[in-house]
């Protein structure tokens, strides 16, 4: 049973697509194809149920798959024992969030490049939405984003921390200098939000909803960390994650609003999609990331 066989059937289990798996691994759609069918032939076994252009799983594809994947990350191991980490090639494509890109990448990508040099790594900062939808059709190979807390039979959780959700404001916003305020005071404010389908963000619409406040943004931008530049020079308030402004906050230049009723912890989480093998190159790179999470935001725990 040939290996390649494993990785092609584990590429197409992730995307259900013959046509993007093929993309993906730089082959043919034959050659997709013929890789499957072969495996189908050693196993005696239908592994996929074919509608077009894209497959489903069959009951016993969804059985072979962590059979593959420890069979692929198995020989990885076996191809890369003895070899050094400096040696070892590769191509990472790695997703994150905007907020999280200045806060977290810089010591990781120093230290990630030293150990391994000769992997190029290609990064993507976007939106939560749009990063766990590059990871279900197999764009990237891991994210790092904040959201709910996730169910481990959804992805692959490498890693997560809860952090705190703030309302934000300039010292000199009249709400800063009040000991508390209520939701209804937000009303007619004048706030910045992030992106709609932002999950901190539609909590909060929700909530505001409930208690019939009437609430409109007058901007929505999908950068927390433009939106920490605009409060920081007018009398704005924003809803971010505590990451994003605790520096800002502990100087005195930033404060976070007291309301009693607004209570929210998100999760930061290194994800990769439940159907991938995890390369040497690409477990290196996520304990990078983990460290800088755990030295960063291990601070608000």
């Amino acid at each position: 049973m040939e290996i390649r066989n494993l990785k092609t059937f584990l590429q197409v289990a992730t995307l259900e697509n013959v046509t993007q798996a093929a993309k993906e691994l730089g082959y043919s759609q034959s050659a997709v194809s013929v890789h499957i069918h072969k495996l189908e032939q050693e196993l005696g076994l239908p592994l996929f149920d074919r509608i077009g252009k894209n497959v489903q799983l069959t009951d016993y594809g969804k059985a072979l798959i962590p059979y593959a994947r420890d069979a692929v990350k198995a020989t990885m191991a076996l191809e890369a024992f003895g070899q050094a980490p400096e040696m070892m090639p590769g191509f990472l494509k790695i997703g994150i969030t905007d907020s999280l890109f200045d806060l977290l990448l810089k010591k990781s990508l120093i230290h990630y490049h030293d150990r391994f040099p000769k992997v190029t790594l290609e990064l993507s900062v976007d939106t939560t939405a749009n990063l766990t939808q590059a990871l279900q059709q197999g764009s990237i190979d891991a994210a790092c984003i904040i959201a709910d807390p996730v169910s481990p039979t959804d992805w692959q959780i490498w890693h997560q921390i809860a952090v705190p959700i703030v309302l934000a404001a300039n010292p000199r916003h009249p709400f800063s200098k009040r000991e508390s305020i209520s939701l209804a005071d937000l009303a007619g404010s004048q706030m910045i939000m992030m992106e709609r389908d932002a999950p901190y963000s539609q909590y909060f619409e929700k909530l505001l909803a409930r208690h019939n406040i009437e609430y409109s943004p007058f901007l929505r931008i999908p950068s927390a960390n433009a939106a920490k530049e605009l409060i920081l020079e007018e009398e704005f308030i924003s809803l971010l994650p505590f990451y994003a402004v605790r520096s800002y906050v502990l100087r005195g230049e930033l404060c976070v609003l007291n309301i009693p009723e607004w209570q929210l912890n998100q999760s930061v989480q290194i994800l990769l999609h439940r159907n991938k093998w995890i390369t040497p190159q690409i477990e290196g790179f996520l304990s990078e990331l983990r460290t800088s999470l755990e030295a960063v935001l291990g601070e608000e725990q």
